[in-house]
């Protein structure tokens, strides 16, 4: 396999390194620390912002320094944590020279990190500013238009009242309009500032939460359709396109919008799939020739009645990448591509392997915050049944529901055994939340899922 031989290439990148990990939760490192054991590097050190769901890295792969910052939403704890590292208190900066006394270590970090130096340390993988700034939601619609891509109608406008309403009143197709915020305090991601306005009420609570770290608004027609992506990888020579990969995003709540992660299930009509993945290349191109861009990016949008139209691009490696090889770690690669490491294969073949593979092998894999009071590790074998997840047992285990710890106070995850190919975890997603709000207290209340036009 083409893949195989990637792993003579990463002892050659990372092996016999010292590395420094900075990251938001400490068991994001467990399978990056375990591989650069594999790989040949010395024990590394991470240093995390807080704990979080699943297992630490155990004393043989790693040497763990907890931050102890406080639980908070999502993107506020990643922000949060992206400034504690740089900011690191004594006995850790300490603990990192004694790690490192010459200085010679390097740094590693979460994939939306803005690639600042960690102790000292220079970040590998660092990704040049005008790339980083094309995941702004206000100026991506630039980027559809000089590759010539069908968009939806948007406009930019200020935050105020009287921008907002008229542009609502103009772009309303009769399903409200989704307004994304700019990205001037950085990035945010997650539908967390992202709102869905149909009523005056919604347009006000809107405005009340994007004003909090926001100036600017892009407001376009709400899409019905699937949300989903798919990922490119930029090579020298070629732009390697995987399959499409649902994004698990319900309807309700607050905001209008609750991210629940992605899975590999759902299959567009082939014609469908392959104007997305046309488009994910064309985009991959365009960087490429215009801002020298290498590794890993995602374009995002909603699979409508009308085909495909994007709404975001992300500059780096998607909540959906992993899913595509599981024992292929896509953000070393794509970190080694943006340092100019490139390795000896073929990417056409590459990319012929992955899409092969992510088609035989389908995950799902959701996620979703629980806001409120850490919660204590739960876990629980389940079963689809009449519509809601019941606990199972033997043959009847259709997957591994998790409850613990997360950044905002909880974090719930659902991973299928047996995921369902060719359908939408829409259905699958909802009845997630409703279980978390009979078993645990948590009040998403009445959630909807997205519409497969395709098959209505």
């Amino acid at each position: 396999m083409v893949s195989s031989l990637l792993d003579p290439f990463f002892r050659q990148v990372y092996g016999g390194q010292r590395w420094v990990l900075g990251l938001e939760v400490a068991q994001a490192a467990t399978l990056t620390c375990r591989r650069l054991r594999e790989w040949g590097c010395p024990r590394p050190l991470v240093i995390a912002a807080r704990s979080g769901l699943g297992a630490l890295p155990d004393a043989e792969h790693a040497e763990v320094h907890l931050l102890n910052r406080p639980a908070l939403p999502m993107m506020e704890a990643i922000h949060d944590a992206e400034q504690a590292l740089r900011d690191l208190p004594a006995d850790v900066l300490a603990a990192v020279d004694r790690f490192d006394p010459d200085g010679s270590a390097r740094a590693l970090g979460a994939f939306f990190s803005d690639g600042r130096p960690i102790a000292g340390r220079p970040f590998f993988g660092r990704r040049p500013a005008a790339w980083r700034a094309l995941e702004d939601k206000v100026v991506v619609d630039a980027v559809w238009d000089a590759v010539g891509i069908p968009r939806a109608p948007s406009r930019v406008v200020p935050l105020d009242d009287l921008a907002t309403s008229a542009a609502h009143a103009a772009l309303d197709l009769g399903d409200g309009t989704v307004w994304a915020g700019d990205a001037d305090q950085g990035f945010h991601g997650g539908a967390t500032y992202t709102c869905r306005v149909r009523t005056p009420e919604e347009a006000h609570g809107a405005s009340l939460h994007l004003a909090t770290r926001c100036t600017r608004v892009r407001i376009m027609p709400f899409l019905e359709g699937i949300p989903c992506s798919a990922h490119g990888i930029v090579f020298p020579d070629h732009v390697v396109v995987l399959r499409p990969a649902e994004m698990v995003v319900l309807r309700g709540g607050p905001r209008g919008f609750v991210y629940a992660r992605a899975g590999t299930t759902w299959d567009p009509p082939p014609v469908r799939r392959e104007e997305l993945r046309d488009v994910v290349r064309r985009v991959g191109v365009h960087l490429r020739r215009e801002l020298g861009f290498r590794g890993a990016f995602t374009v995002d949008g909603v699979m409508t009645r009308d085909g495909f139209r994007p709404t975001e691009l992300n500059p780096r490696v998607g909540a959906a990448l992993g899913m595509m090889k599981h024992d292929l770690p896509f953000q070393a690669l794509s970190d080694a591509l943006v340092e100019g490491h490139v390795p000896e294969l073929d990417p056409v073949a590459l990319e012929a392997e992955l899409v092969a593979h992510a088609d035989q092998h389908r995950v799902a894999s959701m996620g979703i915050s629980v806001d409120g009071p850490t919660l204590s590790n739960l876990e629980r074998l389940v079963c689809f049944r009449d519509g809601q997840w019941s606990e199972a047992v033997g043959d009847e285990v259709e997957g591994k529901l998790t409850v613990g710890p997360g950044a905002g106070g909880g974090y719930a995850n659902l991973s299928l055994s047996r995921p369902p190919v060719g359908e939408s975890l829409g259905p699958r997603a909802v009845a997630f939340a409703a279980w978390l709000d009979r078993e645990v207290g948590s009040t998403f209340g009445d959630l909807q899922c997205a519409r497969d036009v395709d098959r209505a």
